[in-house]
Parts: structure tokens; sequence; C-alpha cells
């Protein structure tokens, strides 16, 4: 069974925004879509900032009122991100070591052509375990149940 690549975990629709958007009406999106982050685009469908829930929290503490901010004002500039054809190792690779939980996925020209999360990842290596006969692992009957019990989630099911 061979590793997942990005493009095979990832999800293709994407909330975007521009850098010019409220951020209250990016939050109301966010909420109302169930979502942990919105990529923030430019005119090329090239992502300049990501804005995530981590942002809010650090936003928040720092200013209270958010009211005048536009998602521009607070979002992370330094943008992550992997390529559709890269493998799932290397999506979690590159989360882990920066710290990070939603990824975009872009193509071979930079756009933006999907989001990864951590959950996302973590539900795919459950399903390659399970694919690899869990008897074989040597887990323990609580986490082969566990690991069962992950790879029945629907993948749209606590978004965030």
């Amino acid at each position: 069974m061979a590793i997942p690549r990005v493009r095979d975990v990832m999800r293709e629709v994407i909330i975007t925004v521009r850098d010019n958007e409220p951020l209250l009406n990016v939050l109301r999106i966010m909420y109302s879509r169930n979502i942990g982050s919105v990529v923030v685009m430019n005119e090329e469908g090239r992502a300049v900032g990501i804005f995530t829930e981590r942002d809010l929290v650090r936003v928040v503490a720092k200013n209270g009122d958010v009211s005048s901010l536009t998602v521009g004002d607070v979002m992370t500039r330094d943008v992550i991100v992997v390529e559709a054809d890269a493998s799932l190792i290397k999506a979690v690779h590159i989360m882990a070591k920066h710290g990070i939980r939603h990824l975009p996925v872009v193509d071979s020209e930079g756009r933006v052509v999907g989001i990864i999360s951590i959950r996302d990842a973590a539900i795919a290596l459950a399903r390659l375990l399970v694919d690899l006969n869990i008897s074989s692992l040597g887990l323990t009957e609580e986490e082969a149940s566990m690991v069962r019990e992950i790879t029945d989630v629907d993948v749209d099911e606590g978004r965030g």
C-alpha cells in the first residue's frame, strides 16, 4: 500500500478571501462554514496570507476590539504551502516542523488548489494503518479499536 499523495487527501473546496475583507466578516464565514482557517488570495490565485483560529486568539489577546480590522491586518503573511503531488508524509512533516494545522496546497504554477488539515492527515494515516492490516502492527485491542473508529469518521464532520 503506497503512502497517499496530498492531492488524495486535500480538500479542493477552500474558503478564500481578499486581504481587504473586514475581519468580522471573515469570522462570520469561518463560523457559518465550521472551518478553522481561510486562505487570503491575490488576483492571480496565489496565497498571500492565511488566517486561522490561532491568529484570532493572538489578535483578540493583543487588541481586544477587532471591529475596525481587516483580515490583511492580522493574517499570517509567510504562507507555508505544500505541492499537490507531494506525499502525505511530507505534508505532515511540514505541519509538525512549523507547528501549523492548516496547509494550503498548490499546483505546479503555485496556485492554491486545496487545503489539508492535520485532522485530514491523521484520518488518512489511520486508514492506511487499517489497509496495512491492523493485526500485524502489534497494537493492543484498545488501540486497534481506536484506529477503526478513526477510519469511520466522516471527514466533513466536526471541521475546525
